[in-house]
């Protein structure tokens, strides 16, 4: 069974997300008072975990690992590293090449999610960090890591605060059970811009089909922030 996933995001009021070019809030109020209110709300959904997407997390690790060439063996798909902080933060590494300098990521011990195409050198290397790992058959496939996740270290709960990309895989793929959306009281206003949902695929695609939502709760925060939570139905996809 695969942990309850809840999309956590903030977007402007047109559904925007580089902050960088929203508009500044109304009054005297700094933007990053705001940013604020978006990550207490996260630590008050109360997950056992929650994730970025690969690219987010390489602003933090840049570097790319020397992996090494020896294919994986199968013997050891499951490695649990140092756990001391209360939630853990899950990244899923299909290329299996993030360098990086510590185990955990704000504070929070890491899990990384990896496919069957990793190398012996570059589980080592992991092992060496004391940082969890779990191997599944294809890394890519975000269900069946957060199914191992759930099973191999009782992740009963993920939120996932990542950009429009990793949000429309986890859409396409139907594993969003909430969707928890901050809107921040300001616009971006241009055409192409990255927002909330970023499904790579051609014009028939459909990543939303046969998913209903059901609003839960509006809240007003401070300085003019909006949360929004929907629960995610599925029917006929």
């Amino acid at each position: 069974m695969k942990p309850k996933v809840i999309c956590h995001i903030m977007s402007s009021v047109d559904g925007r997300l580089l902050d960088n070019r929203w508009t500044q809030p109304f009054g005297e109020t700094d933007k990053t008072e705001l940013l604020k209110v978006y990550a207490a709300i996260g630590r008050e959904l109360n997950t056992d975990a929650w994730m970025f997407g690969k690219n987010t997390v390489c602003a933090v690790f840049p570097e790319k690992s020397n992996k090494g060439n020896t294919p994986f063996s199968g013997t050891a798909s499951v490695f649990m590293g140092e756990r001391h902080s209360e939630r853990m933060f899950i990244v899923s590494d299909p290329d299996g090449d993030i360098l990086f300098t510590s185990s955990t990521l704000r504070g929070d011990n890491i899990l990384v999610v990896l496919g069957r195409n990793v190398t012996e050198e570059y589980l080592a290397f992991l092992r060496g960090m004391r940082i969890s790992y779990v191997v599944v058959e294809d890394a890519t496939d975000l269900h069946a890591g957060l199914e191992a996740a759930n099973r191999e270290f009782g992740i009963r709960s993920v939120s996932v605060q990542g950009g429009g990309i990793l949000n429309g895989v986890l859409l396409k793929e139907g594993v969003i059970d909430e969707l928890s959306l901050v809107v921040y009281p300001g616009i971006d206003g241009l055409a192409g811009i990255p927002s909330v949902f970023e499904y790579i695929g051609s014009k028939t695609d459909c990543p939303a089909k046969g998913q209903n939502l059901q609003l839960l709760s509006v809240e007003q925060r401070e300085y003019g922030v909006v949360w929004l939570r929907y629960k995610f139905h599925f029917n006929n996809k």
